[in-house]
């Protein structure tokens, strides 16, 4: 019988604490440890079971030497808690941002390609089965040619966010899933950002992103009301709506013919439509945190390089300015 393999958790915070439930609900490996500097909240995040809890996570990495890890930290630590974790060889599962800037990202990158460690970034969007469906369409070519996308990502501020900004918290998200659909990067950037009832932080921003043959609107916020985490598609053949949440897509087919209009002289093809069909597309509920997980974990298993580069590049596009 194989071992296991064993997994700790670094940082068990808002996002932590799920990376380790989610650890604990699967049998196929062992976790055996996580670390934070709040000594407290690592021991309740583990009470009831065998894991170790540690306040500094050198000291748990040295003493119980797992084979991979989530990094969970602030953003401004992500370099270098990542960085010691991979030139440990030590596989990684670090939460998104990749780091707070391109220099960093792309030196974790070399770093692990070096040590031949397993490091996905978690843009976790990437592993909602609405999105997978969605790609599945767009990729069959149900909706015809994309022309363009619009994201909303919206809410209050969320407390627990110390350091990072509206477009690297929450846009990043959604620039990823447009490259990700689109197979593309954008070619020019626009944006807006601005500090409404922050000081130091902008709380609100809004992109417009062109590529090569659709455009994309994204606007996310720590200011609006009401949570709202939904995708608008236009394509030549339809049109689809998808929210995050619920997790459901609806997906209206065009209905047309074409028909020749004549004016004098000129004449061109128009096309006359009719009610679209309309369609509500389910998919099979998951966690999109443990989906990730699986994905991270059996490529471990498989010493499975992963290319991580596309998270450089939601990188790139949220610095803009």
């Amino acid at each position: 019988m194989r071992n296991k393999l064993r997994c700790a958790v670094i940082g068990v915070g808002n996002m932590g604490k799920n990376h380790v439930r989610t650890y604990l609900e699967l049998e196929e490996i062992q976790l055996v440890a996580v670390a934070d500097t709040n000594t407290a909240l690592a021991q309740e995040n583990v009470r009831g079971s065998r894991v170790t809890a540690y306040s500094d996570y050198t000291e748990m990495i040295s003493e119980v030497k797992p084979n991979a890890v989530s990094i969970c930290v602030p953003t401004a630590l992500h370099y270098q808690i990542a960085k010691y974790c991979l030139e440990k060889k030590i596989h990684v599962l670090l939460e998104k941002p990749i780091a707070e800037t391109m220099k960093e990202g792309k030196g974790l990158l070399s770093i692990a390609k070096s040590h031949k460690c397993v490091f996905l970034i978690g843009h976790i969007e990437r592993f909602n089965p609405s999105i997978i469906k969605v790609k599945e369409l767009i990729d069959k070519g149900d909706l015809g040619n994309i022309t363009a996308i619009i994201a909303r990502r919206v809410g209050g501020f969320p407390p627990q966010i110390k350091d990072a900004n509206i477009a690297i918290d929450l846009a990043i998200h959604d620039i990823d899933i447009v490259n990700y659909l689109l197979d593309d990067l954008p070619v020019t950037i626009s944006v807006n950002k601005q500090k409404n009832h922050i000081e130091q932080r902008e709380d609100s921003v809004e992109f417009f992103l062109k590529y090569k043959k659709a455009s994309a609107y994204i606007q996310a916020n720590w200011i609006t009301p009401v949570k709202i985490r939904k995708l608008n598609i236009t394509g030549t053949e339809g049109y689809l709506e998808m929210d995050y949440i619920t997790q459901q897509i609806e997906f209206q087919k065009s209905n047309y013919k074409k028909f020749r209009e004549t004016n004098g002289d000129f004449s061109d093809y128009v096309l006359r439509f009719s009610e679209p069909d309309r369609i509500t597309i389910s998919v099979a509920k998951r966690e999109p945190l443990r989906e990730e997980i699986l994905y991270f974990l059996g490529m471990v298993e498989r010493r499975q390089p992963i290319d991580s580069r596309f998270a450089i590049e939601a990188l790139k596009t949220a610095l803009h300015s």
